[in-house]
C-alpha cells in the first residue's frame, strides 16, 4: 500500500511537470504592421531612430537610457539602451528592456532599416526575447514613405491572448501616433 502511493505520487508529480512545461515554456510568435506616412523616408526614419522620440510614439515607455556601447557611421550605426515601460492593459505590471539596434541605410539612400533585438525581463528575472525589423521606404503610388514592421517575440503558452494582444495594441497605438505627427 505505501509503495502504491509513492508511484501515484511520482506520477501527479511528473504529470504536472509535463503541463507546467507545456503551459509556461516561451514559443516563438510573430507579427507585422505597416503604415504610411506624408513625409520622405529619410526623415521618418531619423525621427523613429531617435530614442528620444520613443515616448512620443509609444505611451507606455516612462524611462530610458543609452548604454555605453554606440559605435558606427551613418550608414551603419549601432547602440544599446535600456528602456523602462508599464504594460498597456496591467499598468501597475512594468518591465524591463535590454535592447541593441542597428540602423542601416541602404546605399542608393531608397530603404532604411532599423533592427532590434530585446530582453525583455518582468520581476528582473523572468525575460521574454524579442525581435524587430522596421523598414521605410518610398511609397511609390502615394508619395511620402511606406513603413513596415515585422515583430518576432516569445511568449508563455499560457498567456498567448494576452502578449498578442499588448502587442497589437501597442503597435496600433505606435503607428496611430507615427501617423499623426506626420499629418498634412
Amino acid at each position: 500500500m505505501r509503495m502504491r502511493g509513492k508511484k501515484n505520487l511520482i506520477i501527479k508529480l511528473v504529470v504536472s511537470l509535463v503541463i507546467s512545461y507545456v503551459l509556461f515554456r516561451a514559443k516563438w510568435q510573430s507579427a507585422s504592421f505597416g503604415t504610411s506616412v506624408s513625409e520622405n523616408p529619410h526623415q521618418v526614419w531619423e525621427f523613429v531612430s531617435d530614442l528620444n522620440n520613443a515616448k512620443l510614439l509609444n505611451p507606455s515607455i516612462y524611462d530610458f537610457y543609452i548604454t555605453e556601447h554606440d559605435k558606427g557611421n551613418y550608414e551603419h550605426w549601432e547602440y544599446g539602451a535600456v528602456i523602462y515601460e508599464t504594460m498597456s492593459f496591467i499598468p501597475i505590471l512594468t518591465n524591463v528592456n535590454y535592447a541593441d539596434f542597428t540602423l542601416k541605410t541602404s546605399p542608393n539612400k531608397d530603404l532604411y532599416r532599423i533592427q532590434s533585438t530585446y530582453k525583455t525581463c518582468f520581476f528582473r528575472y523572468a525575460c521574454l526575447n524579442s525581435k524587430s525589423e522596421m523598414t521605410f521606404s518610398s511609397n511609390v503610388a502615394y508619395g511620402g514613405t511606406k513603413f513596415h514592421e515585422t515583430i518576432d517575440y516569445q511568449c508563455p503558452f499560457i498567456l498567448s491572448w494576452l502578449c498578442s494582444r499588448e502587442l497589437t495594441h501597442q503597435r496600433n497605438e505606435w503607428m496611430h501616433r507615427l501617423e499623426k505627427i506626420y499629418q498634412n
